[in-house]
């Protein structure tokens, strides 16, 4: 009985690209003298006569499709196909065939790993792998995993770590290449090898350390390849592609090992420049280098949190990486600044006590001052971490900025972030002193989120009104919340809801006292701001003069009377504003010139009166 096993067809493509059947047969795989080498042979099932013979080729990117067809490449326009009849025969070539890659990948690493190859044909070796892995690219997933696999258990990376070891630059340089590849491709797998070779072998022949010293000794000007380098280490340190699973995890494992092997080597060149108060190399092949391990620290203070705030920490190294804010290249200056505002960003306590026990807002402050008035990058980037701290209201770095470098910057009136700041200073410090102004804060805050949405609409309305009409000597005259918008930051949002709630409090109990009291009004309540007093303002109202026992029948105490007056404004007695203290003040003065109106303001809205008394 025929073996189908091995039963196939043979197929080419032709010049309009389209498969022409070239015969039935069998396959089998052997060597052959005339090829000098491993090879396929396909014989007709009808004749016996050759239908196919080519040599397994490590060259040749072979594909596996649909379990039963191989399709590979002989020439440039010659694309040769094997459809099989069954599965099992497919597998059994295709086996062949990576059994072939495997000797030849064993043989390559050999000469390359051996000192007596001579450099040329070690670089004309490592060439052939460069281009045998870029040309893996265009391999379907499944065939580029299985070519990867094979280049792993080959030792692909022991070789790499010789080759980058060695004084070549070409060679080295190929090999880079060849190690992107693998880092590109799963860089799981280049983690585990460095961790597991960390057991063994000392931090300076590590394969991720030879490849931080190959960054940082990089003789391009342009430094192509540190930069290529540099995104490589970015890639193996970035939590995002790293490996979880129920028992361990690999962030864990490799940012331990990394900030434990690795980290002294990425940093030496940054501490090494940075002893004194200027860098002590400031050329502009060194500031590039400086910039991109900045860069990286950067992306670790993102990202890696724990390892990196100990290691910044202990190591002290944001002192050290200030000093490169004294560079002569601003970009170096400006990835320092980044460095921090990074660290800033993250409004972490631990952080900030490092950053306030070694003062270390003194070099931007000093970068800021001899900036002067340039508007650059340096002097945006160095308000707009100030502003972050206003903004964010980090009280700790607030209260050390202003107590330390506020004389430095209280002329700074280009913006006002600097006084915003100091503003914020002074507002802890009242609620430092002044507890219960908080407390006062919270009560009436509770209070504003309970009323009901129609008392809300009609003070609205009532407050867009007097807006409009109270006008005197060509000015508007406007409750004390609204004159205090032309200074920013002066009252808090809360301070201007309850003034705006006063004035209708007031207006809706002087309608009450105008219509109970028979035969004379009580005094007006008006609002009175004082942007310079810290002391509490009491409300003087002498309506307070008229309470009578308080619950008794028809007293002014009872509800619905004008004691009720005294009542309620005694609750917000002193309201605190950013400015000062806002209280409710009435003016004996005015009680004659009520009399003499007291027939035509009876039916007289509140809210219209300042323009009748202008008038």
């Amino acid at each position: 009985m025929t073996d189908t096993r091995r039963r196939v067809k043979v197929y080419t493509l032709n010049e309009d690209r389209q498969w022409d059947d070239r015969g039935t047969g069998h396959v089998s795989s052997g060597y052959v003298e005339r090829l000098k080498g491993m090879s396929l042979l396909v014989r007709a099932e009808s004749d016996g006569s050759l239908l196919l013979e080519s040599k397994i080729n490590p060259n040749t990117a072979y594909q596996k499709q649909q379990d039963t067809l191989i399709v590979w490449s002989e020439a440039e326009n010659y694309d040769l196909a094997l459809s099989f009849q069954e599965k099992a025969g497919c597998d059994e070539i295709w086996e062949k065939i990576c059994q072939e890659d495997e000797k030849f990948l064993t043989e390559l690493f050999a000469q390359l790993t051996d000192e007596a190859t001579d450099e040329e044909k070690r670089q004309e070796l490592v060439n052939f792998l460069k281009e045998f892995c870029a040309f893996s690219q265009t391999l379907q997933p499944q065939n580029r995993d299985a070519f990867f696999k094979t280049l792993s258990n080959m030792g692909i990376l022991p070789a790499l770590e010789v080759i980058l070891g060695m004084d070549d630059a070409q060679v080295r340089s190929a090999a880079t290449d060849i190690f992107s590849y693998l880092v590109e491709y799963n860089p799981s797998m280049v983690r585990e090898f460095v961790m597991q070779e960390a057991q063994q072998n000392d931090d300076d022949i590590l394969l991720i350390n030879l490849i931080i010293e190959h960054m940082i000794c990089d003789t391009d000007p342009e430094l192509g390849g540190a930069v290529q380098l540099m995104g490589l280490l970015r890639t193996l340190v970035d939590p995002e592609n790293m490996l979880a699973t129920a028992n361990k995890t690999e962030k864990t494992e490799f940012l331990g090992f990394f900030y434990k092997h690795c980290m002294h080597v990425l940093t030496a060149p940054l501490l090494a420049n940075t002893t004194e108060e200027k860098p002590s190399k400031d050329d502009f092949q060194t500031a590039q280098l400086l910039a991109l391990i900045l860069e990286l620290l950067t992306f670790c203070v993102e990202h890696h949190t724990y390892h990196i705030k100990n290691y910044i920490i202990n190591k002290d190294i944001l002192r050290r990486v200030l000093v490169l804010m004294a560079s002569k290249h601003a970009f170096l200056a400006l990835c320092a600044l980044r460095f921090k505002r990074k660290i800033i960003g993250l409004k972490d306590e631990f952080y900030n006590r490092y950053i306030m026990k070694s003062f270390l807002f003194e070099p931007v402050v000093k970068a800021f001052l001899n900036n002067g008035s340039r508007y650059n990058l340096m002097n945006s980037a160095i308000i707009e971490m100030f502003e972050f701290i206003r903004v964010e209201d980090i009280k700790s770095l607030t209260a050390h900025v202003i107590e330390n470098y506020w004389k430095a910057l209280e002329d700074v009136d280009y913006v006002q972030t600097f006084k915003g700041l100091k503003l914020r200073f002074e507002q802890q410090r009242e609620r430092q002193d002044n507890p219960k102004l908080d407390s006062m804060r919270s009560i009436l805050r509770n209070h504003r989120y309970r009323r009901d949405a129609r008392t809300l609409e009609d003070e609205e309305e009532m407050w867009f009104n007097s807006d409009e009409d109270d006008m005197e000597d060509g000015e508007a005259v406007v409750p004390p919340s609204d004159k205090t918008k032309n200074d920013e930051d002066i009252m808090d949002p809360i301070s201007k809801f309850m003034e705006r709630k006063k004035l209708k409090e007031s207006e809706e109990k002087e309608v009450l006292l105008k219509t109970n009291l028979s035969g004379r009004q009580s005094p007006s309540f008006k609002l009175s701001f004082s942007s310079g007093t810290k002391t509490n303002l009491t409300s003087q109202s002498s309506a307070s003069n008229l309470s009578g026992s308080p619950g008794s029948p028809g007293s002014p105490g009872s509800p619905g009377s004008p004691g009720s007056v005294s009542k309620s404004t005694s609750q917000m007695a002193a309201i605190t504003t950013k400015g000062g203290l806002v209280g409710l003040v009435d003016y004996p003065d005015d009680d004659e010139e009520d009399d003499e109106d007291e027939d035509k303001e009876e039916t007289v809205p509140l809210s219209k009166k300042a323009k009748l008394e202008s008038s």
